[in-house]
């Protein structure tokens, strides 16, 4: 196959964060299934976890206790949801027979960020309701923890432990059910479990949740005086599941089952076959739901939850998350080889897991995600890997080139032996982009608004800018050509006169602008960064920022504030050090423009430079002839040059930073690849076209 050269050359806003150059030992074969990590803490890296879980699925579940012992099915439920997690140590804020004081409680821990379920139980003929919050491994974070919830709720939290007694073990589930109810009665705090007993499931009635030996043995002697008959000990089954019985936080009482998992054990949990299509959802990622089975356990002290299915529907998953329904074929194609070639490249990194349902390997949002066309897609391609020299290669891909992908230099600082510079043909969002003006107000103002809001009036002004009229109440003036990543400067009223002074395409992911930033708000980025990676922090307030050195496609290798190196780990950081809420840079194919950078002729053809040679700015009004600050009291002015062209600066230096492209740059572009499949290449041209030397086929 020759690789396409001639040609110049998603939905996805993803970038891909950088992985090790070379791949990872490949134990994931291609045709496998994979484990994926929905909720996983792994202390460096990806990180993401949650107290609790909740699942759904309209066909039921089926769920295996997994432990030392082996596995074990517990008995099959015809619940529709149900909630997981470990048992350890947990908050009850309040124990109380008033579910609306429950629920109050509940609401405020929530509105403080905290967890907040609501525990039900009958006694002495009445519910109780008790509500827990909270997540920790040892009685120290818990008493922490327990004085920060007080503060924030004016509770008194009692913590609660996973250390339990054993009231007795028994064959079926009923017997147990009614042991527990006495030891209820008596006032003891009891509770049915699913034990490992030995080559079988057992079942046992356990009661109390402390935190230490010492309080578990006062149990015992209050629970000897109630009971002498019994013998009280400590639990024998290190793999378990209690079952208890919460409510959502709702006028109503709703109960579903709660499962805590011993820390030693694993639940299994798989939906009901009786549905087309058997599925699993995860409320607490978004609602997604999943093909295959749900693993849940704890891991390094946190729940950790993971899908296990197929390869290829977990590819289905992928594509349709990275890509969308409606693109090329043979672009959801190439998309399907990349991220097959990633999963089987991450080999089993967890250890517990292949990879991570983020954006840190690739996006996985689950079934929800697939199509018809998605699924022809990794289908057609079954198997297929990119190879380079015997070796899986490294599967990088991201959203924009900005028409042009990066050298291995520009990204991690050296070369990749398959991926060099190539024009890629990326302008599909920039053709499809509304247009935006920017406008200058009577009073001088000057910013952003999208041009279905502006009635264009025939003729031009004196120096031939269209002028126009807002035709909407209450539009926003912006900051910059967008509603999100750009501030709302004011709001202009219906019938607002404005001069157009350019158009501009609505930000997308071949064209974007961040700022205009002030020079205090740039100093503070940038001396933050260089704190963060032991650079020389610049003094004084910023005045200048320059890029010193460019890569092949014109990315950024280098800049400089002040004369100050800006400090990075790899080129492809700049992006991290120009942060505007938790937003970095699009891509590091970028220029700078410094609003109060210019030069002015005086009289006597003396110039003055600013902000070098700072000083009031004034013009000579027409009319008047007499000096007068210029555009009032605006921070910004408008400057015609002898060429007549136009240019909006600052009386005190801003910065705008114009960019290319969005991701790293390296590899595949996936806007390039729907345009090279809408001009009639197909997959395999396409990922050649963007690696070099490389070969595609079945591992």
């Amino acid at each position: 196959m020759k690789r396409v050269r001639n040609k110049t050359a998603m939905v996805c806003a993803s970038v891909l964060s950088l992985s090790i150059l070379a791949p990872s030992p490949m134990t994931q074969a291609a045709g496998d299934d994979i484990r994926v990590a929905l909720f996983i803490d792994i202390g460096t890296g990806y990180r993401g976890t949650v107290p609790a879980v909740t699942l759904t699925s309209e066909s039921g579940f089926e769920m295996k206790l997994i432990g030392a012992d082996g596995r074990e099915s517990l008995p099959d439920s015809e619940e529709t949801t149900a909630r997981f997690r470990t048992d350890e140590f947990q908050l009850a804020v309040i124990h109380t027979a008033d579910l609306a004081l429950a629920q109050k409680t509940a609401q405020t821990l929530t509105q403080q960020r905290y967890e907040a379920v609501i525990q039900a139980e009958e006694k002495g003929g009445r519910m109780m309701y008790t509500v827990m919050t909270g997540s920790a491994n040892t009685y120290e974070q818990a008493t922490t923890l327990s004085k920060q919830v007080a503060a924030k709720t004016g509770t008194q939290p009692k913590i609660t432990g996973p250390l339990h007694l054993e009231a007795g073990t028994y064959d079926s589930w009923k017997e147990a059910k009614e042991w527990e109810e006495r030891l209820e009665q008596a006032g003891l705090s009891a509770d049915t479990v699913y034990i490992q007993d030995g080559d079988d499931l057992g079942y046992a009635v356990w009661i109390g949740s402390e935190v230490s030996d010492a309080a578990r043995d006062k149990l015992q002697d209050q629970a000897k005086e109630l009971f002498p008959q019994v013998k009280f000990r400590a639990p024998r089954a290190d793999s378990y599941v209690i079952l208890r019985q919460v409510t959502a936080n709702t006028g109503k009482v709703n109960l579903i089952n709660q499962y805590m998992i011993s820390p030693q054990a694993k639940l299994q949990v798989t939906p009901g076959d009786d549905a087309r299509v058997p599925l699993i959802g995860v409320t607490e990622r978004s609602g997604r739901r999943y093909r295959g089975m749900i693993e849940l356990f704890e891991h390094k002290g946190f729940l950790t939850v993971v899908n296990e299915l197929s390869m290829e529907e977990y590819l289905y998953g992928v594509v349709g998350s990275e890509m969308a329904t409606g693109w090329p074929l043979e672009a959801l194609k190439t998309q399907a080889v990349l991220a097959r070639t990633r999963a089987v490249g991450q080999g089993n990194k967890y250890g517990v897991a292949n990879l991570s349902d983020t954006v840190y390997e690739q996006a996985y949002y689950g079934y929800d995600k697939e199509a018809a066309d998605i699924r022809r897609a990794v289908d057609a391609t079954e198997g297929e890997v990119i190879w380079y020299r015997g070796k899986v290669a490294e599967s990088l891909f991201y959203s924009n080139a900005g028409g042009m992908t990066a050298d291995g230099k520009e990204v991690w600082g050296n070369s990749v032996a398959y991926l060099e510079a190539v024009p890629s043909p990326d302008e599909y969002p920039l053709n499809t982009a509304k247009t935006w003006y920017r406008v200058a107000l009577a009073d001088g103002t000057i910013g952003y608004v999208r041009s279905d809001y502006v009635t264009v009036k025939s003729g031009r002004n004196a120096i031939g800018l269209e002028q126009g009229t807002i035709n909407t109440s209450n539009l926003n003036l912006r900051s910059g050509p967008s509603t999100t990543i750009h501030k709302t400067l004011r709001t202009a009223p219906n019938g607002t006169q404005v001069t157009i002074l350019h158009k501009e395409p609505e930000e997308n992911p071949f064209v974007w602008s961040r700022g205009p930033y002030t020079a205090q708000e740039m100093t503070k980025m940038i001396n933050d960064a260089q704190a963060k990676n032991k650079g020389n922090k610049i003094t004084g307030t910023l005045q200048s920022l320059e890029v010193t050195k460019r890569g092949e496609s014109g990315r950024v290798l280098q800049m400089e504030a002040d004369g100050t190196v800006i400090k990075v780990s790899s080129p492809d950081a700049h992006r991290s050090v120009f942060v505007q809420g938790d937003q970095s840079l699009r891509s590091t194919k970028f220029i700078v423009e410094e609003m109060g950078t210019y030069s002015v002729l005086g009289a006597d053809g003396k110039v003055v430079n600013y902000p070098a040679e700072s000083r009031d700015l004034k013009a000579v009004g027409s009319s008047s002839g007499t000096a007068a600050t210029v555009n009032g009291s605006s921070e910004e002015f408008l400057i015609l040059d002898g060429s007549n062209n136009l240019r909006v600066a600052s009386k005190e230096q801003k910065f705008i930073l114009r960019g290319n492209g969005f991701g790293h740059g390296l590899g595949v572009s996936q806007y390039g690849a729907r345009q090279m499949a809408e001009q009639g290449y197909d997959y395999k041209d396409i990922l050649q076209h963007y690696y070099q030397d490389v070969t595609i086929e079945e591992e």
